[in-house]
């Protein structure tokens, strides 16, 4: 896959492309990738994806709290073993977001991307205000002689897939069906840091994490089973993500795993973390020895769980 940007000098091919934050690439986005690579096999036009970085509503919305479910990293890989052929990303910003339907459709689509066909979503908008939808986009197409499929929106068992969906999911611990709406593991990147030794005073230790994007999404507190890749290897165990009530009395969250039969000095490697299913919600305990047979029961538990996914 190529990845390209609006200041990179290049030439494509007739193409067949789609336009989207893309957030999480979920089942729905797969559905329109799908559609695209379709396309470009059936006509013979190679195949893009149009995205923006950073999202648009953290520029155009200042106080937007912002929570990636995909970082553009994390995009990239995506859409590479999605086997699309071209990546072009724009950097969105306030000048950007001024740009009429017309000279976005003309800059960029044509005059960029060569697009001989465009697939986007049921409620796709773009341009200044997001004037352009559909209808437009159809408009456009007959003006500048490209095709346009609209794809129509996507559910499972009756429920809409959306990134919000899937933010509100993750934000009170639902990883299951996050997941399931995702098409995969929720996941974020991080390194191994330095913590305080608190499990290992109590014969659990864990790797502390610190994510490598501060806007990147982390699921609600709480105890979850999780993978970890990790120099190659996939490893196992079981994480708490939270504030440690017993033992703190700030609110400076903790992300930290511990690895099931794993004892080697990994700070200072990069680590990805796929959630499995959460466990429970944390709490505080009255003694040190109640919060061991705690996590013994978690670790127990998600053992047992793990050998038969696993197995």
């Amino acid at each position: 896959m190529q990845v390209y940007n609006d200041k990179s000098n290049f030439k494509i091919a007739e193409s067949v492309l789609t336009i989207g934050t893309f957030d999480g690439l979920h089942l729905g986005h797969q559905q329109i990738i799908s559609k695209v690579i379709k396309v470009a096999e059936e006509k013979k036009l190679t195949s893009v994806v149009v995205t923006f970085d950073p999202h648009p509503r953290a520029v155009v919305s200042k106080d937007y709290n912002m929570q990636l479910l995909a970082t553009l990293d994390e995009k990239k890989i995506l859409f590479e073993e999605l086997k699309i052929d071209n990546l072009f990303v724009i950097n969105f910003t306030m000048e950007f977001a001024k740009i009429s339907s017309d000279d976005f459709v003309k800059n960029y689509l044509i005059d960029k991307l060569n697009a001989k066909h465009v697939v986007i979503g049921y409620d796709h908008k773009f341009g200044k205000n997001r004037n352009g939808d559909k209808s437009t986009l159809k408009e456009f197409g007959i003006k500048y002689g490209f095709d346009v499929t609209c794809m129509d929106e996507f559910q499972s068992e009756g429920d809409t897939i959306s990134s919000t969906v899937i933010r509100n999911l993750l934000q009170t611990g639902e990883v299951d069906t996050a997941n399931s709406y995702l098409g995969r593991n929720y996941s974020f990147f991080g390194k191994v840091v330095e913590g305080a030794k608190r499990g290992r005073e109590i014969g659990f230790p864990t790797a502390n994490i610190e994510i490598d994007n501060p806007y990147k999404l982390v699921p609600a507190n709480g105890v979850y089973i999780v993978k970890a890749s990790l120099d190659n290897q996939s490893l196992y165990g079981i994480m708490n993500i939270g504030i440690r009530p017993t033992f703190e009395n700030e609110n400076n969250k903790v992300i930290e795993m511990h690895i099931f039969d794993f004892n080697k000095n990994i700070y200072g490697k990069e680590i990805k973390i796929e959630f499995i299913k959460r466990i429970r919600s944390e709490k505080k305990f009255n003694s040190k020895e109640e919060l061991i047979n705690q996590i013994t029961k978690d670790k127990n538990f998600a053992e047992e769980f793990l050998s038969k996914l696993i197995n």
